[in-house]
């Protein structure tokens, strides 16, 4: 075998690397920093061309700082722990790859590090008849199943080596003069395993290498972020579009209060009314003047915090030429820089402002441009009287618990405690605890805890929710007052709880039907000036997250005072027709349908076909060791792979759940089929089936989310030592409010007992019951589920029920048309 001919390095590249390469990415401009291009080379695998092109846009350090850490929050896999394990995991790879090679991150062999992290084993190949090589060996990867290697290629044993690809064939490993015998592929291998050191241990790793080409196109190697946090990130900066026509307007800076430890700075933005143009909301028939208010506070010349306000006027309610813009942010004393952006809407013109603050320790400004606003700053407490509950540990709790609480501040009297509305101690000396019994089946609970002066007025609260899951998402105002009366102005303050691994959106604040402001980040606290001459009689908050889902509080103010209030409970039945061979019924009209409360009609308000709404899918499986026949588990762990294929979009969210003698929780809420997989994968049978504790633990994990909510649980026998009984569980089915589907594998005519309590769960909660003979039947079960998910009418309507509350109320859907039935929950407790 004759030796490699003399050519230069650039001259094979330009033989044997692939014709067509991708389009050069931008390139950075001068002045960006070593640290912002180091980044930028550290992450171009992870990095979209949109991505890329709004960092490269970024004029100033500390915005490309907050880009590159919303880059990580938005890749966090499990967003409700305070490490973000991808980012850690890729930075860790990134240094050790620099360290091997040189500090350079674009080569192959880089690329592939950071995406498969280090090899098990590295073979490096000399021999006479192919190119110096290197074959990579891995026992599997985050994002490959399984063993596999990757062959890399070199122009010298020094390099640089590229990653050959199968689909380029094997003679592109052999060198110029022997390429011409090994066309083919056998023959190729055949020889490597005769002629080269280790020849049958590097023919066979060549034989196992991936065509890694093939590899990322069929499967999602990274983890999508999607468009939607770059959209946004694009538009919250406070630079002004190139061209913008501007406005007049005076910002002044004043310190009403201090919440806790921290200053109130209230800014105030007098626009001229005659320099803006009002518009009209859609769905509206009110003019409005809409500003959008973007600020960035920094401290030490990086970004400390940036917020975004939205507020919308009505046009009559404005009686001065000058329209104030009020907005707050709380901040510790100190020297911070304020930059602000503040866009009309109608005129599609901008007023910005940059100012220097010395935040001072106490409030030591003038009053406010606004007298008006005094009332409403006359609400910030300055925090000296707190009381706060010390929650439990987490999970459900039945029977006897004891619940701390600390209060805080002069002029705490007493504390009293109260569960569920009803008082049951109240102590006037610390420790502030209270034993309480919540009985023995599972049940959604509230303590209050109040913080009272020695007259008996009420100085602080605080309040929890038992055994709701980590999923509540709640908002509550806490300000203004129920029954106060507000003259000029009045603070709106609202509490939010975000479930577990969601974002807030925004939360928007209305007066009676009138939206005022869209606040984008904490803290929720609103100064609003009162419409002169019109009555205001509610304040309302509306929570959304990002999903869409949506929740609020209302608080009744000015109101007189023989006004009460009542309950009114709004109730959403998410619900399939099916003809009689159980297939899905579309192009049905709200008159088709009739709901009967406790024997009473019920008028339908809201009606509609549902298809984009975010569903919540859990899948609670069998690992006892009797799922170990006839593979069922391997069959059950590939069924439920496919169901969430099918039925997953990015808007939806799927968990995992396993029980044998107990259960466990091996994939939170997700949408990421690769973290799904990863939770499934190394089952094995053993132990009992408590399916009763672990069905009542699923529907447990599913408390506080909304919307479309079903849980398949696939089991295979009978319930053996849960501690709750089936009628526990189906109790607690019923108040849950999520549809169960049951898949009873393969139970014999013995089983009438397992068959009757399975079907019976599904038939109360709106789900569905299947009996197969084998989890090969699994992928039609699955496929039903999938189509009901995704055909299910919405019908919404106010109980007319006056009862009591804590009666379980049934629940009827009928259809008007012959040969088909409905499906939803029989029944709920309000």
């Amino acid at each position: 075998m004759s030796l490699i001919p003399r050519l230069t390095i650039p001259l094979l590249l330009a033989l044997f690397l692939p014709a067509a390469l991708p389009a050069a990415p931008q390139e950075p401009s001068p002045d960006l920093s070593q640290r912002h291009r180091a980044w930028l080379e550290e992450v171009a695998v992870l990095m979209t061309p949109e991505e890329r092109e709004v960092f490269l846009a970024l004029k100033k350090d500390y915005q490309r700082e907050a880009f590159m850490r919303r880059f990580w929050e938005v890749r966090d896999p499990f967003p409700q722990t305070a490490l973000n394990e991808l980012q850690q995991r890729w930075q860790d790879r990134a240094r050790k790859a620099r360290e091997r090679f040189g500090g350079d991150l674009t080569g192959d062999q880089a690329r592939m590090m950071l995406i498969n992290g280090e090899p098990a084993e590295v073979l490096k190949v000399s021999c006479d008849i192919l190119f110096p090589l290197e074959i990579w060996s891995y026992p599997g990867s985050d994002r490959v199943r399984g063993d596999f290697s990757l062959t890399f290629r070199g122009a010298s044993p020094k390099g640089p080596f590229f990653l050959w690809s199968p689909a380029d064939g094997i003679e592109r490993l052999f060198t110029l003069d022997t390429q011409a015998r090994a066309t083919d592929p056998a023959v190729a291998l055949g020889a490597i395993a005769e002629i080269c050191p280790r020849g049958e241990d590097i023919s066979a790793r060549i034989g196992e290498s991936l065509d890694w080409r093939k590899v990322e196109q069929n499967v999602q190697l990274l983890p999508k972020a999607g468009q939607e946090w770059l959209s946004s990130f694009a538009t919250y900066s406070t630079d002004l579009p190139a061209g913008a026509a501007t406005f007049p307007a005076q910002l002044d800076v004043t310190y009403p209060g201090r919440y806790g430890s921290r200053t109130v700075m209230q800014g105030m933005v007098s626009v001229p009314r005659e320099a803006v143009k009002t518009e009209r909301i859609e769905g509206s028939s009110t003019a409005t003047y809409s500003f959008l208010v973007d600020g960035e506070v920094l401290y030490k010349g990086e970004l400390f915090e940036h917020f975004r306000y939205r507020f919308n006027l009505p046009e009559g309610e404005v009686a001065s030429d000058k329209i104030p813009v009020v907005f707050q942010r709380y901040l510790r004393p100190g020297a911070y820089t304020l930059v602000l952006k503040l866009e009309d809407l109608g005129g599609k013109r901008f007023f910005r402002e940059q100012r220097d603050l010395e935040i001072p320790s106490v409030a030591s400004a003038p009053a406010p441009a606004v007298p008006a606003l005094a009332e409403a700053n006359a609400a910030i407490g300055s925090d000296e009287q707190t009381i706060r509950i010390l929650p439990p540990p987490p999970g459900l709790i039945t029977g006897k618990v004891r619940v701390e609480a600390t209060a805080t501040g002069d002029g705490v009297a007493r504390v009293r405690f109260e569960l569920n509305g009803r008082p049951v101690l109240t102590k006037s000396r610390p420790p502030y605890s209270v034993e309480l019994n919540l009985g023995d089946q599972p049940r959604i609970h509230t303590l209050r805890a109040l913080a009272l002066a020695e007259s008996g007025d009420k100085l602080a609260e605080d309040e929890v929710q038992l055994n709701v899951g980590p999923h509540r998402f709640a908002v509550r105002l806490v300000e203004p007052q129920a029954g106060r009366k507000y003259q000029s102005s009045l603070r709106a303050q609202a509490l939010v709880e975000v479930p577990e691994g969601e974002r807030l959106e925004r939360v928007e604040i209305f007066l009676n039907d009138d939206l005022m402001a869209t606040l984008f980040q904490p803290p929720f606290t609103q100064p609003i000036l009162l419409p002169q001459g019109k009555e205001v009689t509610y304040v309302r908050a509306v929570a959304y997250l990002e999903g869409g889902n949506s929740t609020e509080d209302l608080v009744l103010v000015n109101a007189p005072e023989n006004v009460g209030s009542i309950e009114v409970d709004f109730v959403e039945l998410y619900t399939s027709v099916v003809d009689g061979k159980g297939r899905p019924v579309e192009g049905l009209e709200q008159g088709d349908f009739t709901v009967v409360e406790d024997g009473q009609t019920q008028q339908i308000r809201r009606f509609e076909l549902v298809r984009d709404v975010p569903v919540y899918a859990g899948v609670l499986l069998d690992a006892s060791s009797s799922m170990a026949e006839g593979n069922r588990l391997d069959a059950a762990v590939q069924g439920a792979l496919r169901f969430f294929q099918q039925v997953l979009t990015p808007k939806d969210r799927a968990a995992v759940i396993t029980f044998a003698d107990t259960p466990t929780l091996a994939v939170r809420f997700t949408n990421q089929e690769p973290v799904l997989a990863g939770g499934l994968s190394g089952l094995k049978a053993d132990g009992n089936t408590a399916l009763y504790d672990s069905l009542v633990y699923a529907l447990y994990y599913f408390g506080g989310v909304k919307g479309k909510r079903a849980l398949v649980v696939l089991s295979d026998g009978k319930d053996e030592g849960s501690r709750y009984t089936f009628n526990d569980a189906l109790e607690y089915a019923r108040r849950s409010g999520v549809a169960i589907y049951t898949v009873g594998i393969d139970l014999s005519s013995r089983d009438t007992d397992v068959r009757t309590k399975l079907a019976r769960l599904a038939e109360d909660t709106g789900g569905r019951f299947f009996f197969i003979t084998g989890a090969s039947d699994l992928p039609g079960v699955y496929q039903a589920i999938e189509k009901e998910l995704r055909s299910q009418y919405l019908l919404a309507y106010q109980s007319s029920s006056s009862g009591d509350s804590d009666k379980y109320r049934s629940v009827e859907v009928k259809v008007g048309k012959p040969g088909l039935e409905a499906k939803t929950l029989r029944g709920y407790y309000p």
